[in-house]
């Protein structure tokens, strides 16, 4: 019983040997890392200050530059405003110039525009108006080609007289003129149109 207790001193003295080994060795592990982290602690804090020098240089760079390209600015809106405003003027002298000399002709033009657009349209009123008188006239030969009495060929020309009439009112066309393109009586006319 002894031995036991002797073989169990023993081993726990091996034991306890071998965690005493194995925690120096950790220790020492610790140590170098600590040490590792010291020098890059170090390190790192050259590099910070280094850093905060190079971006206060930086800075001042910026702050310089920046008041240099204020002045140019400054400059450069000055010089552009002078030659907008000379540029202005010397357009809006080109300008009045040009309205002096092509105003005349360009109203001029303007009135022959409208000569020849009412001319035009009067060319087509007169073309239509003898549309229909010819229209009017094939129509009479028919009807007295067809061989119908005396009366009837006078009431259908009338009935149709009417019609183109209150066509051409219908239009526009001022009740004397159609009297006489239509070779009958301004009363007829008014009649048509029903007024007094």
């Amino acid at each position: 019983m002894v031995g036991m207790v002797l073989l169990c001193v023993v081993l726990a003295d091996v034991f306890i040997v071998f965690a005493f080994l194995r925690l120096q060795r950790r220790q020492t592990d610790s140590q170098e890392v600590v040490r590792e982290l010291t020098e890059e602690r170090g390190l790192l804090s050259e590099l910070r200050a280094q850093i905060r020098a190079e971006l206060q240089a930086t800075q001042n760079q910026v702050r310089t530059l920046r008041d240099q390209v204020q002045l140019l600015a400054t400059e450069a809106e000055q010089e552009v405003r002078q030659g907008v405003s000379e540029i202005t003027k010397e357009v809006d002298v080109i300008i009045a110039n040009i309205s002096q000399k092509l105003d005349s002709p360009m109203r001029a033009l303007n009135e022959k525009q409208h000569f020849i657009a009412q001319l035009s349209k009067d060319a087509h009123k007169e073309r239509e108006l003898l549309a229909r008188v010819v229209a009017r006239a094939e129509n009479a030969a028919k009807l007295l080609n067809a061989g119908d009495s005396w009366e009837d060929i006078v009431e259908q020309l009338e009935v149709r007289r009417y019609a183109d009439i209150r066509a051409l009112l219908a239009r526009g066309i001022q009740p004397e003129r159609i009297a006489s393109d239509l070779g009958v009586s301004a009363q007829e006319v008014r009649l048509v149109a029903g007024t007094p």
